[in-house]
């Protein structure tokens, strides 16, 4: 069952990169009590959007990171092996 999950990376990306743009924003507007500044907007400095992209590719990867992981851990539980190369140890 896991192991089909992992297969089907590309939902897993989308759904993903979801979390993280909703994760951004909402740490964004905690911080800055503003929406995150959009590319479409006539009148954002690229000072404001370098940040933001910042953030977003941050959330993006700790949360596809973390999906895989536990994808990972939860298929070797189940199944008895590690899907995926293997580490150095801790």
């Amino acid at each position: 069952m896991f192991t089909i999950l992992l297969k089907a990376e590309l939902p897993i990306l989308v759904v993903a990169g979801i979390v993280s743009q909703k994760l951004a924003a909402k740490i964004w507007s905690q911080v800055f009590d503003d929406q995150v500044p959009d590319t479409a907007q006539e009148n954002v400095r690229l000072g404001l959007l370098i940040p933001a992209a910042v953030l977003e590719g941050t959330m993006y990867k700790l949360v596809r990171m973390a999906t895989d992981r536990g994808l990972r851990v939860a298929a070797a539980r189940s199944e008895g092996t590690w899907i995926g190369k293997p580490g150095q140890g801790e």
